[in-house]
C-alpha cells in the first residue's frame, strides 16, 4: 500500500487520498487558489487569524471538510481532502466524529491509515428458486 491519507467518519473509512498518484490536470491550480484565499486570513472558532500558519490552515481545511461532508457537498470535500493530502504529507488520518454539539475533527499524524478489509458478502443457495 502506498502513502494514503484516510478520512474516517464516525470510525468508518469514507475516503482515501493516494499520494503516490499524480494529481489530475488543473488540481494544482485549485490548491494554489485555496492557498491564496487563506493568505487573506481565515476565521476559526469565531476568531479571525490574519496570517494563518500551516497548522491553522490544516485545522481550517479539515473543519471545512467535515462541514462539506455533513452538507453532502462532495466536490468541496474532494478539494479539501486533496489540499490536506498534498499540503500535509505527514498527515495520516482525518477522523471526524459527529456529535450533538457539532463535528469533532482529529488530525492523526502518528498512526498510518489501514485500509479496512472488505466484508464478505453473505449468500445462500436456495434450490427451489430459479
Amino acid at each position: 500500500m502506498g502513502d494514503i491519507l484516510g478520512v474516517l467518519v464516525d470510525g468508518q473509512a469514507q475516503y482515501e487520498f493516494d499520494r503516490d498518484k499524480p494529481l489530475p490536470e488543473g488540481h494544482s491550480l485549485r490548491l494554489e487558489q485555496m492557498d491564496r484565499k487563506m493568505d487573506a486570513g481565515i476565521e476559526a472558532h469565531g476568531e479571525f487569524i490574519a496570517n494563518p500558519d500551516q497548522d491553522a490552515r490544516t485545522r481550517f481545511v479539515a473543519t471545512g471538510l467535515a462541514n462539506a461532508l455533513a452538507q453532502g457537498n462532495e466536490n468541496l470535500a474532494m478539494a479539501m481532502i486533496t489540499w490536506l493530502g498534498v499540503r500535509r504529507p505527514e498527515l495520516k488520518q482525518v477522523k471526524i466524529q459527529p456529535g450533538e454539539l457539532g463535528m469533532q475533527v482529529d488530525l492523526d499524524y502518528e498512526n498510518p491509515y489501514q485500509k479496512p478489509a472488505p466484508e464478505a458478502q453473505v449468500v445462500q443457495f436456495n434450490p427451489t428458486r430459479h
